[in-house]
């Protein structure tokens, strides 16, 4: 599973997704679809827009947001794009960084709206187990993830199918390949990186193959600055 936009979706300014584009405030993944970004804004309670904004965003200026949202449907709403990334540069501070602050609080006001636009954290705990149920024993599922949210889910459905969920990466389940602090220490770095995730979080029916993430390499980070943020996590059927 390779989760969130693919190029095609961002580049399309038609489709809503792109803080530097011009388009509708659209955001679905499925078109057929009828919520969208723009009735959310408009529509909705301010409070809600508000929670979407802390939650799925992680947006620490998420009040004064939610407030100039508020007072923007007093002069006929947001409607497109930059209408939208406007308003987020008039409520960015300048001490956030100047215009990379604002494209930072932009991408996550966009994460959040098309999350909730398109249900997609219970849309990617639903498929997790879907998928996961359909696999042979032997089988595996590999999933991809791209924000600190969509990670939780992945991980925390993974300690859910193995029956151990736990609140952090730390110790949960059990290793079948232990690895001594003492034997770490001895090997360089990058290798005890490689050993300690190739540990094995075993479970009565399925175990987790990456105890933590594996995350791109430099060099891989270099060919693709979309794959920065990439965190994969693997599951086995037994």
């Amino acid at each position: 599973m390779d989760l969130g936009m693919s190029s095609m979706q961002v580049n399309n300014p038609e489709r809503g997704f792109s803080v530097l584009g011009d388009g509708p405030l659209d955001m679905r993944m499925n078109p057929q679809e009828s919520l969208t970004a723009e009735h959310i804004l408009n529509s909705w309670p301010v409070t809600e827009i508000g929670r979407i904004l802390r939650e799925y965003g992680e947006e620490s200026n998420w009040f004064s947001l939610q407030n100039k949202i508020d007072r923007s449907r007093n002069t006929g709403g947001l409607h497109s794009t930059r209408e939208l990334v406007k308003l987020i540069q008039n409520s960015t501070p300048r001490s956030r960084g100047g215009r990379q602050g604002w494209i930072k609080t932009a991408t996550r006001v966009f994460q959040a709206l098309r999350i909730a636009v398109n249900d997609e954290l219970k849309t990617l705990e639903d498929s997790v187990y879907n998928c996961f149920d359909c696999l042979s024993p032997g089988g595996r599922l590999a999933v991809i993830s791209f924000h600190s949210l969509e990670d939780r889910i992945v991980k925390q459905t993974f300690l859910d199918i193995i029956g151990g969920r736990s609140g952090s990466d730390e110790g949960y389940g059990q290793s079948s390949e232990p690895v001594s602090g003492s034997h770490l220490q001895k090997k360089h770095t990058a290798d005890a990186e490689e050993a300690w995730i190739k540990r094995v979080v075993q479970g009565n029916n399925a175990r987790i193959l990456t105890k933590r993430p594996i995350t791109p390499s430099e060099k891989e980070e270099e060919l693709n600055r979309r794959s920065r943020s990439a965190k994969l996590r693997v599951i086995e059927k037994v």
